[in-house]
């Protein structure tokens, strides 16, 4: 591991974290509409506390809003939050309540043996995790799955022959957990208390979605040497 880091990847980085821009916003199922949120740890706070919360409503609210929040600029975000909250049973929410309470770990294949609508990639699986934890677990999406060729941290995942989407296999699990400590060791690096690991991973997930890939392949081929 090295123990200084090169100052234009570390700019880059900083920068990329100050402009992160994604819509901060949960739904109150109760009331009917949106909440805005004051910042990243209060979003993060109000989702988690509901997915731990132990009542199958609550984890129901909270597994919609890792829905809403992960669709919040897609058109058809609302109808596969419906769809979640009509199919998934009250079994399927204890157990997914009770398993987030105990776990330890990556555990991203435990979350999907609970079967839970919507949750069977690893887009929103990572989601889960990374609600759950958002200090040491991070998001795995496609849109950072465009960097494989030009990153090496990501060069082992695979989408598997005609998948349009990352599964949850022993392999990209493997790699997921490579990138949540790729993102621990780099926020650590940055020197400030107050951002954590998926603030690492959003940053990079904001330059891409800005079509900066250059810049993200940059920063994510560094965090493989930290």
């Amino acid at each position: 591991m090295t123990t200084c880091s090169p100052v234009e990847e570390v700019d880059l980085l900083r920068k990329a974290i100050a402009v992160y821009a994604f819509p901060l916003v949960t739904f109150d199922f109760a009331a009917g509409g949106e909440i805005e949120h004051g910042g990243p740890r209060e979003l993060e706070l109000a989702i988690r506390e509901k997915l731990l919360s132990g009542s199958p409503e609550e984890v129901k609210d909270g597994l919609s809003n890792v829905l809403h929040w992960g669709f919040a600029r897609i058109a058809f975000g609302r109808k596969r939050v419906a769809r979640f909250r009509e199919k998934v049973t009250a079994e399927k929410l204890s157990a997914a309540g009770a398993l987030f309470r105990g776990l330890s770990g990556v555990g991203l294949i435990e979350i999907k043996k609970l079967g839970l609508p919507q949750f069977s990639m690893m887009p929103f699986v990572s989601k889960i995790r990374m609600f759950l934890d958002p200090a040491n677990f991070v998001t795995l999406d496609n849109k950072l799955a465009k960097l494989k060729g030009q990153a090496p941290i990501f060069e082992d995942l695979s989408k598997g022959q005609k998948a349009t989407t990352i599964g949850i296999t022993g392999p990209n699990e493997a790699v997921y957990e490579r990138w949540c400590a790729a993102c621990r060791r780099s926020a650590l690096l940055l020197e400030d208390p107050a951002i954590i690991a998926a603030d690492v991973e959003r940053a990079i997930f904001q330059l891409v979605d800005d079509g900066d890939v250059n810049s993200a392949e940059q920063i994510v081929r560094f965090l493989a040497t930290v």
